[in-house]
């Protein structure tokens, strides 16, 4: 029996033909959230994504080359932008969450049920073959928390600024 899709396992690069779910078409008039281009069967430009923990597969909202592109280039964009924003409330709401492992987007991807808590696989109607939802240089485990307290250090404790605080504990209103 093949290991069953699990966030916590690397899921393969590309899986092989889809065994239990299966998978739709798009819907008449549906477009891309990001470039408006018509999303059909016969562009084959449809794509699904699976939410964890409910494991539930949804239609992107974003054509295939929006979630290669963000496949490949997500994760590297946020580092730069970690590195490079001289906003420390942008850089706190950021690092919140610490680096992103899996592609999000709260339009393109919205998650199938309120407790799933990211993306973890998508399948691409071209060829019919689920994949990971892993993100292109992504990190996870320990690796992960090191580079998180790595970019932890663009944070600037002192420097806050008025208006710049993103907590409560500021009672000056």
């Amino acid at each position: 029996q093949p290991p069953q899709p699990h966030h916590s396992q690397e899921i393969s690069e590309t899986m092989s033909e889809s065994q239990e779910y299966p998978h739709g078409k798009p819907t008449d008039g549906m477009c891309c959230l990001c470039t408006y281009e018509d999303i059909t069967e016969e562009d084959q430009n449809y794509v699904e994504f699976q939410s964890y923990p409910s494991m539930k597969w949804k239609p992107a909202q974003f054509e295939l080359c929006v979630v290669k592109e963000l496949l490949e280039t997500q994760f590297t964009q946020y580092i730069e932008k970690v590195k490079t924003t001289d906003c420390q409330a942008t850089l706190r709401r950021m690092l919140k969450d610490g680096p992103p492992i899996y592609i999000s987007d709260k339009h393109g991807f919205e998650l199938a049920e309120e407790s799933d808590t990211h993306v973890c696989a998508l399948w691409f109607a071209v060829d019919g073959k689920e994949r990971s939802a892993k993100l292109k240089g992504a990190v996870d485990g320990e690796e992960r928390e090191s580079l998180w307290k790595e970019l932890n250090a663009f944070l600037i404790e002192d420097g806050k600024e008025e208006g710049d605080d993103d907590d409560e504990n500021d009672a000056s209103s």
